[in-house]
């Protein structure tokens, strides 16, 4: 089972961290991500358009192309009539925000995730 969103790379903001951006991307039927990325592993550019994957199962992936990560869903919220799910990759933070539940109902709170991002050419 996952969830597979086609985004565009908004922004890339310094963290108060060293060494860590913030991504932001919009994505298909208004779903919203924000990510931290340590710069050694970032593969993203502004204006990159990717595909953001979150499997409950290890996705296919090429390694030193694509970023691929595995941690645990935090929290499955409503906020602002949005359901946002925090995601935490070993204190990496990933927030999705989507407008409808029907995608991730399947996903909750100790799910263990993989999260996989792919420049589309």
């Amino acid at each position: 089972m996952s969830l597979e969103l086609v985004c565009n790379i908004d922004s890339m903001k310094d963290s108060y961290i060293p060494e860590i951006k913030i991504v932001e991307m919009s994505c298909e039927n208004n779903a919203r991500v924000k990510m931290d990325v340590h710069r050694k592993v970032n593969i993203f550019n502004v204006r990159d358009k990717v595909l953001l994957i979150i499997s409950k199962t290890m996705p296919q992936y090429n390694e030193g192309r694509d970023f691929v990560a595995h941690g645990y869903i935090i929290s499955k919220r409503t906020e602002n009539d949005n359901i946002v799910v925090y995601i935490s990759l070993w204190g990496f933070l990933v927030i999705l925000s989507l407008q409808n539940d029907e995608k991730i109902v399947d996903f909750n709170p100790t799910d263990k995730v993989y999260v996989k991002a792919s420049r589309i050419a």
